[in-house]
């Protein structure tokens, strides 16, 4: 408790960050932190961003249900910042495929767990297309910015859009495809400008800046419609 305001903060020290980040996962804090890093460190850093832990929590609590997805046709979906209609037909092979202006899903007959086999169909097709897709624009925005990660993997962040290890290693979240494309490009930037500068610096956001001159409007539009960006 701080200030009277009652939160929890789980504390995650590792080798990999050589700087203090501090996120959401639904309404948990987390904080990555240096391993050699002093709880009396912590417990400043703590006080220091209290009110934006209260700013986001209450913003956790304010935002809107959004309805959970049944699976079933006519229900909407969304990938690179469009809409795509759910047509459910059945026939002798399970498959998932984006036609036109439909997301087109196979599945048996006799399914009775027909619903979870789509949802299981549709985040593999979201994840295989985040990889290549997020891949090619690191790549390409990485040798804009002149520099070359050591790695780009993406995963299933619960409340984070990536992250940048000390040594290089870029990770998304693959749901940041379900965004549109400038929102994706501001991601890959904001993590690409962490080899420059590993730290939420003044410095660091002028390179944002400069190969994103529109992130504010961007990271705006996560903070709005991040709770919604689901499958």
């Amino acid at each position: 408790m701080i200030d009277g305001f009652n939160f929890t903060v789980d504390v995650i020290r590792t080798n990999r960050v050589r700087s203090v980040s501090i996120y959401l996962e639904g309404e948990i804090v987390k904080m990555r932190v240096p391993k050699s890093l002093s709880e009396k460190r912590i417990r400043e850093f703590i006080t220091k961003r209290t009110p934006w832990i209260k700013t986001k929590l209450k913003e956790v609590s304010e935002r809107p249900l959004v309805k959970s997805k049944e699976y079933v046709s006519g229900e909407m979906l969304s990938y690179l910042g469009r809409t795509y209609r759910l047509k459910v037909t059945h026939g002798n092979e399970t498959s998932i495929k984006l036609k036109g202006r439909f997301f087109s899903a196979t599945v048996l007959k006799a399914d009775k767990t027909a619903q979870e086999t789509i949802r299981s169909m549709l985040i593999s097709w979201y994840r295989q297309h985040a990889e290549i897709g997020l891949s090619k624009k690191t790549e390409y925005l990485a040798e804009i910015i002149g520099v070359q990660p050591n790695s780009i993997t993406v995963k299933d962040y619960k409340s984070r859009w990536g992250s940048c290890s000390n040594r290089g290693d870029i990770t998304y979240n693959w749901k940041v495809i379900l965004a549109p494309q400038p929102i994706i490009d501001y991601v890959v930037v904001h993590e690409l400008c962490h080899m420059l500068e590993p730290n939420h610096s003044s410095r660091y956001w002028k390179h944002v800046e400069r190969y994103a001159s529109d992130w504010r409007d961007c990271r705006n539009w996560l903070k709005t419609n991040s709770h919604s960006m689901c499958i």
